[in-house]
């Protein structure tokens, strides 16, 4: 489309407007209403002001892109998308010949896929070295999906235009501002000094707000772009693309926090200003995927009372669904108060020897719990064993980047055996009271503190014993539900490298199959066309 026919486009779409305007005007002066342009002109100031207001950077009007990392992802995902985030703020302002230039989404992408898997592999010089096929096209799947929700959602008409039709509309824009200031300059001939004030108040005016408006969305949509490929390269290094687009998301789906009861907050659409979540329920009615249950591994010494504290959480606080014996203990699936479901996995428990089976099953169960309960009796002077078991899960986890520790809360059990053993009237406020009792559990658990270090996420004094139990609705049971986030990020990621590793050479024998009877199929479809 040449400029001649632009033009011919322009006056004739705006020819309308201007004849309906010096009609409407000429009327509303004969009848004597020429005052009803004031309010109208009040509408367009204040339409002005909003949307200047509103357009200022940072005002919030577009949906934020920069959404918090998931919960699940380990210390290395964070540090990428730290690099991810400043690559996004990098860039201040974006121009339309850099959203239309398909060269400049790939710059961009090879950049980002650069940075991110020097974070993972930093002896690495290709980003993609290390990566397969299959793990990039998801990568591309998804963070193609996200980006087409958005903008679906958020940009009317986008379904429409095609990029020839944004590259014409920059050059219809480019010629109309070449018009105005030729008629800026002829104007100026004739009436300098009223044409300099009308062309100032329109520069500062309207022009500085489409300016605005235009820089907004262009720029929300380039940052939208530079989070949702970082974020999906970050999952891409991290290996849990492996599992393939499809398992991806069901597994994310299965590991998430179970819906409220309310039938409407289940399906409730996602709230403007969301970035789409490849695990979210859907939004339209159907039912969302049961929740994933989060392993509890009850660990600690032979008589700490693992079994007695297990028998108080089911018989006050859980609904018992199930009980399973294994060779190592005993597992109980249960239900925590909100609706989450846990396994319960009651361990036999160790001695005082470090090497010996029962430790080396604590240590096992302890790696393949998504929450450990470290039971610790009060009375025990030393704890060299559960601080050993703390160190070997810490040394194991180490050697797994892509893992995360599961929250370990150190219950220190039978406090009701401290000084004075005669006395047991609880409540106990063991945090700052002042009796006897009180001083006691406070001064154990600094104790228990003192041992542990940091090795535990918090400490927790109980007592399971039955008909006189203390600390267990009011303190343990609010604790491991504060910690069930973290623990079901543990398990998200427990889940994508069991996923990954599993049956990798039988994938290669179906992969095989598939082509062989393709080839016989084929082969036999051409045996007949013969005959």
């Amino acid at each position: 489309m040449n400029r001649l026919r632009l033009v011919l486009l322009a006056l004739l779409f705006l020819t309308p407007f201007a004849a309906l305007i010096g009609v409407g005007s000429y009327h509303l002066w004969e009848v004597g209403y020429l005052w009803v342009w004031w309010p109208l002109l009040g509408c367009f100031a204040l339409a002005y002001f909003l949307a200047w207001r509103w357009t200022r950077r940072g005002s919030g009007v577009l949906p934020d892109t920069d959404v918090p990392p998931p919960e699940y992802w380990t210390d290395r995902d964070r540090v990428a998308w730290e690099k991810v985030d400043a690559r996004a703020k990098s860039f201040a302002a974006v121009s339309l010949d850099q959203i239309s230039n398909a060269r400049h989404y790939t710059d961009l992408s090879l950049d980002l896929a650069t940075e991110v898997g020097k974070v993972f592999n930093p002896g690495s010089e290709d980003p993609f070295d290390s990566l397969t096929l299959p793990e990039v096209l998801a990568c591309v799947e998804l963070a193609a999906a996200d980006l087409d929700g958005m903008v679906q959602k958020y940009v009317p008409g986008v379904h429409l235009l095609r990029i020839r039709d944004v590259k014409r509309a920059q050059k219809a824009y480019k010629l109309y501002r070449t018009g105005q200031d030729v008629y800026w300059a002829g104007a100026a001939v004739f009436d300098p000094v009223s044409t300099g004030l009308r062309y100032l108040a329109s520069r500062a005016g309207l022009g500085t707000l489409m300016d605005r408006i235009q820089s907004n969305v262009l720029l929300w949509f380039h940052t939208a772009y530079i989070h949702q490929v970082g974020r999906y390269l970050i999952e891409l290094n991290s290996g849990r693309l492996k599992v393939g687009v499809k398992r991806y998301r069901e597994i994310l789906a299965a590991h998430q926090e179970p819906p409220p009861d309310d039938p409407a907050a289940r399906t409730a659409p996602a709230a403007p200003g969301e970035v789409p979540d490849p695990a979210a329920p859907p939004a339209d009615g159907t039912a969302a995927p049961p929740a994933k249950a989060i392993t509890i591994a009850v660990l600690g010494h032979v008589k700490a009372g693992k079994s007695s504290l297990v028998n108080t959480l089911l018989g006050k606080q859980l609904a018992t669904v199930d009980r399973l014996p294994v060779a190592s203990g005993v597992r109980y699936d249960a239900t925590l108060p909100g609706g989450q479901p846990v396994t319960l996995f009651d361990t036999s428990g160790y001695g005082e020897r470090i090497r010996d089976e029962d430790f080396a099953a604590a240590v096992e169960a302890s790696r393949d719990a998504d929450l450990v309960l470290l039971v610790t009796p009060a009375t025990s002077p030393g704890r060299v064993a559960d601080v050993s078991l703390l160190d070997r899960l810490t040394e194991w986890f180490v050697g797994k980047p892509h893992l995360r520790t599961p929250p370990i809360v150190a219950v220190v059990n039978q406090v009701d055996l401290l000084s004075p053993k005669a006395e047991w009237a609880p409540p106990y406020n063991w945090v700052d009271g002042q009796r006897p009792k009180e001083v006691n559990v406070r001064e154990c658990v600094a104790a228990v503190r003192e041992q542990v270090a940091t090795r535990v996420a918090e400490i927790v004094p109980v007592c399971a014993r039955s008909g006189e139990a203390f600390g267990i609705v009011e303190g343990l049971v609010p604790v491991i539900v504060s910690h069930l986030d973290h623990a079901r990020g543990a398990a998200i990621l427990k889940a994508f490298d069991t996923e990954a590793n599993e049956r990798p050479m039988g994938k290669v024998a179906d992969q095989l199959g598939t082509v062989v009877t393709a080839g016989l199929g084929a082969l036999a479809g051409w045996l007949n066309k013969k005959k």
